[in-house]
């Protein structure tokens, strides 16, 4: 990724070098049992085995910085890919899950169980850094098209309690993040939403998500919110209303 080596290295490390092996740096140290690592855009993300055989999902940039945990899920965590069209995580677990979730390790589910210790787990077919085709394809739909710009949607439903959905769309490949305000211009929440490919995201499988809750984890109340997108150099911001 970006002409360079990543690789796990015991007891809880991740590196990187340059493709001939020299300049080699820490991107992450002091983790538990690195379990697996995969690149989508410009994000490493990682498996760990905690303890008890628990396990957890991490993420950072490419550089080590901005590292955070976005998952954790029970019964470990071994093997790891990134769909990165539909926006999906996928590992492996201890007790013979195949198992989902999206980029910022909501809504968890398995996609096959009752497997012996899978392993070596692989979307598609192309590099680390290319999106690989949707794992569902019932996502390649009327979504797919490039469009001529990029901008945010209004999100629906409007007025919502206690959940609602952020579409937008991406005329080039950016890192994309959602900041939600309260009326005093106080950041209530922001959803990291990673390195999104030129598309579409308005369905509720691919719009952004926001379940009404600040970085707490507190419901919020009820009134006017703001919501800005950032994708690279771009950035607008529009209201939605919580009515409970």
């Amino acid at each position: 990724a970006g002409g360079k080596l990543y690789w796990t290295e015991a007891p809880g490390n991740i590196r990187r070098a340059k493709l001939n092996g020299r300049d080699i740096e820490d991107i992450a140290s002091d983790l538990n049992s690195v379990g697996d690592i995969a690149i989508s855009g410009n994000k490493i993300y990682w498996t760990e085995i905690t303890d008890g055989n628990r396990g957890k999902i991490g993420r950072a940039n490419l550089n080590g910085s901005n590292a955070r945990t976005l998952a954790t899920p029970l019964n470990g965590a071994h093997d790891i890919a990134i769909d990165a069209v539909a926006k999906n995580i996928y590992w492996t677990d201890s007790i013979g899950n195949i198992r989902r979730a999206n980029l910022v390790g909501r809504f968890i589910k398995n996609v096959v169980s009752d497997l012996t210790l899978p392993r070596d787990l692989v979307l598609g077919s192309s590099g680390a850094t290319t999106a690989a085709a949707p794992a569902n394809s019932s996502l390649a739909s009327s979504e797919t098209p490039t469009p001529e710009a990029t901008g945010l949607l209004s999100n629906y439903p409007n007025p919502f309690n206690p959940e609602t959905w952020i579409p937008y769309q991406l005329a080039a490949p950016a890192d994309v993040t959602l900041t939600i305000y309260a009326v005093n211009g106080e950041m209530v929440r922001r959803l990291e939403l990673g390195h999104q490919a030129a598309g579409v995201y308005q369905s509720k499988s691919r719009a952004a998500y926001w379940d009404g809750r600040n970085a707490l984890g507190e419901p919020v109340a009820s009134g006017v919110y703001f919501y800005t997108l950032t994708a690279g150099e771009f950035s607008t911001t529009r209201k939605m209303l919580i009515r409970k």
